[in-house]
């Protein structure tokens, strides 16, 4: 796996909790943006991917289709062919993880369950705040933490990830600054195109 996959995958895959109500409109001057993903090994192969600005669905990504789908309020947002694109290379990113997981657990012909989110939130103070978790069959399994620098393996099987990731030193960094710099601007894209609408 080339050390440019490896980047691609740590900054996209992918949520942030939204802060809320049941309307559009943030609660506390903030606004959130998240993305969450979701691969199996069982019955089928199969990767999704979402994302929601302030809890509202922006759109779907499935890898049957290979197709992310926007939310019609958001069909003018993006280039949904190159998220597209962007979308089915992180699932194939995150099945070999999958793979690899279940290889290390002996483990091959089971059914698991890879999941993400990451994300960042920006308030009306411009205080912000970025985050991205990997559970493993619905338990916790690597985080980033961006204050240190660093992925936090929660079980044995995740250091072999976290040593992986690691071959490319400057991987943090740049996770890091996705999360803290492009992901606020596409927060910003989103809000400002919700403000327009």
């Amino acid at each position: 796996m080339g050390s440019l996959k490896i980047v691609f995958f740590l900054l996209l895959f992918s949520g942030t909790t939204v802060v809320g109500h049941g309307t559009n409109q943030p609660r506390q001057g903030c606004y959130s943006l998240t993305y969450k993903d979701y691969a199996q090994s069982k019955p089928i192969p199969l990767f999704t991917n979402e994302a929601y600005f302030n809890k509202q669905l922006v759109y779907k990504f499935s890898s049957n289709t290979s197709k992310a789908v926007p939310e019609p309020e958001w069909v003018d947002v993006e280039d949904w062919n190159k998220e597209s694109q962007v979308q089915e290379a992180r699932g194939i990113f995150a099945m070999e993880n999958l793979e690899e997981i279940m290889a290390y657990d002996k483990d091959v012909n089971g059914s698991h369950v890879l999941s993400g989110h990451f994300g960042c939130k920006l308030c009306k103070d411009d205080a912000i705040s970025v985050f991205w978790n990997i559970n493993f069959d619905g338990k916790p399994f690597i985080t980033f933490n961006p204050k240190i620098l660093a992925w936090i393996p929660k079980v044995p099987t995740a250091e072999i990830i976290k040593k992986k990731w690691e071959e490319d030193p400057g991987a943090v960094n740049r996770t890091k600054d996705y999360l803290e710099k492009e992901c606020i601007e596409k927060l910003k894209q989103y809000r400002d195109h919700q403000k327009t609408n």
